[in-house]
């Protein structure tokens, strides 16, 4: 009976989204989040960020998996009492129980470039814009005109083969409908939904959860 509750409350959200451009939820000034932060550095130097902005692990950035690019946020490392400000222009972390992924300068102004991980503290400053104007993500497969429209989605798997990619989107797409394919650097990812909200998105994680897949949220930019 919940995964049928759970399945009924996915297909109505998904059709109240429609075909029409939505507006998305905005993230207050002063919203709060507790969970563990973790750090990327010289590995990523050079490459792109979610945002098309080059990643320099020296510069005061980080990634999150929703708050929109651009963002401003006061981390506070609640094992030190050290807080610092970062600008979230990158997607991540993609590891079960981690909230933001430092730069390598942003972990070490916060004391936890050693450790690797700490238990933070992060508050919204500055709302960023959101979807960039040229987005490194490309779509393929699914309904182009609405995949990077800076809505909620979430991410169910992503491959270095494409091949791999297209036979996952295929069998998750006849249980769960919009399903497509975003390739990001080398990887394929495979997203479910186009949401306003995380409450949304949400309903349709503890569903695909229920039936055994791995899953999270993000955004689609």
């Amino acid at each position: 009976m919940k995964r049928l509750f759970y399945l009924l409350m996915f297909l109505f959200l998904l059709l109240s989204c429609g075909k029409k451009a939505m507006k998305v939820e905005e993230v207050s000034r002063g919203y709060t989040e507790k969970g563990i932060a973790s750090w990327y550095g010289n590995e990523f130097k050079g490459k792109p960020t979610a945002s098309g902005e080059i990643f320099d692990p020296e510069k005061m950035t980080a990634a999150h998996k929703t708050l929109p690019l651009g963002t401003i946020v006061k981390v506070t490392n609640l094992e030190n009492g050290k807080s610092a400000n970062l600008r979230v222009n990158d997607r991540g972390p993609f590891v079960r129980g981690r909230i933001i992924d430092c730069s390598k300068k942003g972990a070490k102004e916060l004391g936890f470039y050693g450790e690797g991980t700490a238990k933070v503290k992060i508050e919204v400053v500055r709302e960023g814009r959101g979807k960039p104007i040229n987005s490194p993500t490309e779509v393929i497969g699914g309904d182009k005109g609405r995949v990077l429209d800076d809505s909620f989605t979430v991410q169910v798997g992503a491959f270095s083969d494409l091949n791999n990619a297209k036979r996952f989107k295929e069998k998750l797409e006849k249980i769960y409908g919009d399903c497509y394919i975003a390739k990001f650097k080398d990887f394929y990812r495979v997203r479910l939904g186009h949401f306003k909200s995380e409450k949304e998105a949400q309903t349709l994680l503890d569903l695909i959860l229920k039936d055994g897949f791995e899953g999270f949220l993000t955004r689609n930019d």
